[in-house]
């Protein structure tokens, strides 16, 4: 018999990337802020349930190979198409398996690393149970488990959205048709509405997020009959049944009420209960959403933040000096988010993280002294919960310190783009989104061609192929012009791809 659930994923694919909060080295990280010894993030046992097409396990497996990644999938064609990657690539240390969660035994090998990410929330309860007994009988004695589901209450105005959904598209049968038949009544949710109340803005904002939504979030978010957002309070309930308890969360600044300024700290500076904290906080939040870390019920979390954790880590950053800030010392991550520090060694810090990035350095490599004081690590220790800079225990990649004369990417890069993929995942684990010239561009980057030639040829393809003529500018320019603004994307890409350590080759 036919299961719907996975008949619609095989429809509809879910979007399959590296999601980088999953990432055992940024859960091992929170972990030895908490004063845990999570396992070697390098040569971690990791399991994934609900991997899609291994989007987020298949980097992990190329990037750290002492490792051994796992994946169970309930979508043939996403399992398949995963286990073709994985044959393209020959890796022996990643398996993706087409199973149901239901059948994985509770009984095993232990894993160090148990993911679920995008699952919890849209599964029946005698599933989400499930996960959970999976994770307390399979996770090693010291090792984590990472979860995101929907919550209460700041799901409830989505809910609204797909309540309006469900019946527009009720007795639509077909993935395909009601996928767009919920395309024809946002149309019609977006129409203008004189003297609206307060609640339309909310609705029209939603809305215009939701036209340009993926297929595959949209459908799966919204039209899948399994949806139930819940209480933070009534997660840690089945998890605390499952005997796990509650580490942290992997937004680690939503953890502090200080975040919501003064006098929502004051409020919170008599509650000494972690978990009603949280949950409190998840009402002020109206938080839709969450990401929970959870270890064995016996693990010794400690609670008390010590800033000289800090001292002897090694760190990363993607941070860049904005333009124009001057002694303002702002710095901007790639996503746009704006930081500001005051301390003038934080500063020197941030420039030093970013020019190494993706390398990581300790505090000695970045200011020369192994003296600490309290405003640089206070400042520091902001920057990490807010995830401008990343602790990191994995060893550095091996990266070239200046461009390369014929530039290549990695196998993992260039399948990605020739199969189609829509990004490439970085080895910090981060996504870099795809457009048709840099799709293009990195099928080229093998190592036989410097940037002259890489330049003639991507000029040479946009004459034959329509979509990359297009995205080149061809019939706005003569082929002067032309070559030209092809010579300018050649470089900024290759700048970006740089920067993110994509980039080996002959110098």
């Amino acid at each position: 018999m036919t299961n719907p659930v996975a008949e619609s994923y095989d429809q509809i694919p879910y979007e399959s990337h590296p999601v980088a909060d999953t990432h055992p080295d940024r859960i091992a990280a929170i972990a030895g802020l908490f004063g845990l010894q999570a396992p070697d993030p390098a040569r971690a046992r990791v399991l994934e349930l609900g991997c899609a097409a291994g989007g987020n396990l298949i980097p992990m497996a190329w990037h750290l190979p002492d490792g051994q990644y796992h994946g169970v999938e309930l979508s043939g064609a996403q399992a398949d198409h995963g286990r073709r990657m994985v044959g393209h690539l020959g890796l022996s240390n990643v398996d993706i398996l087409h199973a149901d969660i239901m059948d994985v035994p509770l009984a095993g090998e232990p894993f160090d690393y148990i993911l679920v990410h995008g699952v919890f929330s849209w599964v029946p309860d005698a599933v989400q149970t499930r996960i959970l007994e999976i994770c307390a009988g399979r996770l090693a004695p010291d090792g984590m488990a990472y979860i995101s589901y929907n919550t209460q209450p700041g799901w409830g105005l989505r809910g609204m959205v797909r309540q309006m959904l469900l019946h527009h598209t009720r007795g639509i049968e077909s993935p395909v048709g009601r996928l767009a038949a919920t395309r024809e009544l946002l149309d019609f949710l977006a129409t203008p509405v004189e003297h609206p109340l307060p609640g339309h803005e909310w609705l029209r904002q939603e809305i215009g997020y939701l036209r340009k939504a993926r297929d595959s979030y949209l459908y799966h978010e919204y039209l899948e009959d399994s949806n139930s957002p819940m209480l933070f309070s009534a997660f840690m309930e089945k998890a605390h049944g499952a005997g796990l308890q509650y580490l942290g969360d992997s937004q680690l600044h939503t953890m502090f009420p200080s975040t919501l300024g003064d006098a929502v700290a004051e409020r919170f500076e008599a509650m000494d209960d972690l978990e009603q904290e949280e949950q409190y906080l998840d009402f002020l939040r109206l938080r839709p959403f969450r990401q929970s870390l959870l270890c064995r019920g016996g693990a010794n979390i400690r609670r008390e933040i010590d800033l000289g954790w800090l001292a002897g880590r090694r760190f990363h950053s993607a941070l860049q000096a904005e333009r124009g800030s001057g002694n303002d010392h702002r710095w901007r991550s790639p996503g746009g988010i704006s930081f500001q520090v005051r301390h003038p060694r934080t500063h020197r810090l941030l420039g030093a993280l970013s020019a190494a990035y993706p390398r990581a350095l300790t505090l000695e490599e970045c200011l020369g002294s192994a003296s600490h004081d309290g405003p640089l690590l206070n400042e520091l220790f902001n920057l990490f919960v807010s995830g401008a800079v990343q602790v990191t225990r994995l060893e550095n990649p091996p990266v070239p310190t200046s461009r390369p004369v014929r530039p290549r990417v990695s196998g993992l890069a260039r399948m990605q783009a020739e199969m189609g993929e829509g990004h490439l995942a970085t080895f910090r684990h981060e996504s870099l989104g795809l457009d048709p010239v840099s799709t293009k561009l990195v099928t080229l980057l093998d190592g036989s061609r410097d940037v002259a030639a890489l330049v003639d040829d991507l000029a040479r393809t946009a004459e034959t192929d329509p979509v990359l003529g297009a995205a080149v500018g061809l019939g706005e320019a003569e082929m002067q012009d032309l070559q030209k603004q092809v010579r300018t994307n050649v470089e900024r890409l290759l700048q970006l791809f740089g920067r993110h350590g994509l980039l080996t080759g002959a110098d």
